[in-house]
């Protein structure tokens, strides 16, 4: 959002204050809260990887693509 030209098109400010709260510690903060607390209060998450990631990641362990996208999406289900 940094380069954003500020044409008030593609977001509204509300909008924008949620992109700037996804982070890792919040990510962390909601899952320990999860695991502490009563099922029927879970926050739900929601988690998306942007396609380009992919073949990062699938290099780096020498995967294929697919594979990748299976053990991450795996490993993201894994913390709750």
């Amino acid at each position: 959002l940094s380069d954003c030209l500020a044409c008030d098109n593609c977001m509204t400010s509300e909008e924008g204050a949620r992109v700037f709260q996804q982070n890792q510690k919040e990510l962390f903060r909601i899952l320990n809260l999860n695991k502490k607390c009563d099922t029927s209060k879970h926050k739900v998450l929601a988690v998306s990887i942007c396609p380009q990631s992919l073949p990062y990641f699938a290099a780096k362990f020498d995967l294929s693509v697919n594979d990748a996208a299976k053990r991450l999406c795996g490993f993201l289900k894994s913390l709750g």
